[in-house]
């Protein structure tokens, strides 16, 4: 199970997952989650907030691109960050 202590974490999540996307020929879903990869560098709030809907599109769309397990840490992401924001 995929558990995130902090941003940096969330990031290095966000480009393991932009890889592997491109990898798959994901391309859109993989420029997805690389954008909201771009925003590490703002206000935590944006980024966080960037990050989820960048996750939930990829969960949405990715129709059997990623793995169980994949989609399993995916799910356990949102929830982290969904509690993460909606406790601010």
């Amino acid at each position: 199970m995929k558990s995130l202590s902090n941003n940096q974490e969330l990031y290095k999540y966000l480009l393991d997952l932009t890889a592997k996307l491109e990898n798959r020929n994901a391309v859109e879903l993989s420029k997805t989650v690389a954008s909201a990869g771009r925003h590490a560098s703002g206000m935590s709030t944006e980024f966080l907030g960037e990050s989820r809907i960048a996750l939930r599109r990829v969960l949405e769309k990715e129709n059997g691109i990623l793995i169980v397990q994949e989609r399993a840490d995916l799910t356990v992401v949102l929830e982290q960050l969904n509690n993460a924001l909606d406790n601010r």
